[in-house]
């Protein structure tokens, strides 16, 4: 499915702790063209954490709204982008979103270690899994990807990884 067309101007930018269903509405009211939930493990969703879902609630303050999965493995990303879909299916009026965002930009060190967030950057062919599995997961909703310019200064990375993210079947991606 192709990303649905936005407006020129900001973004609202996932950030855990901080983009709230309250910060969303707000970001909206002033002008945001999309707006993004907090980062959510895909893993959390999967072993069945009550916390998780409920990031996801309070839709995106009337522009297109994407919740952010993050993770390293396809599988569970897979499972995860398809919890979250039978989630909008449960509660359609608090759980709508437009599209599924993959985290390969958050650079915490207990994220990036682990492989997940922008630690998927230094490794470009499991990235490029992980978004073809979420592809497949999101039943026909856009997928997206948010990442940085590169893992470091001396592995930027993002032109590349960006060219395999389309042919992974992702719909747009946020440097």
């Amino acid at each position: 499915m192709q990303m649905m067309p936005l407006r020129r101007g900001a973004a609202l930018a996932p950030m855990a702790g901080a983009t709230d269903k309250t910060m969303r509405r707000i970001s909206a009211e002033h002008g945001a063209v999309c707006t993004v939930s907090e980062m959510i493990s895909a893993k959390a969703l999967t072993m069945g954490d009550q916390k998780s879902p409920k990031l996801v609630l309070g839709g995106g303050g009337g522009v297109p709204y994407g919740v952010q999965l993050f993770g390293h493995e396809p599988a569970v990303m897979a499972e995860g982008a398809r919890l979250l879909l039978a989630l909008r299916a449960r509660r359609p009026e608090a759980a709508h979103f437009d599209f599924i965002d993959i985290n390969m930009g958050c650079p915490v060190p207990k994220v990036a270690n682990s492989g997940d967030g922008s630690g998927l950057m230094r490794t470009p062919d499991k990235a490029v899994r992980v978004a073809e599995a979420v592809v497949r997961g999101a039943g026909g909703r856009p997928v997206t990807v948010k990442m940085r310019l590169g893992w470091d200064k001396g592995s930027i990375n993002c032109v590349e990884l960006a060219r395999a993210m389309e042919q992974a079947g992702v719909a747009a991606v946020a440097v």
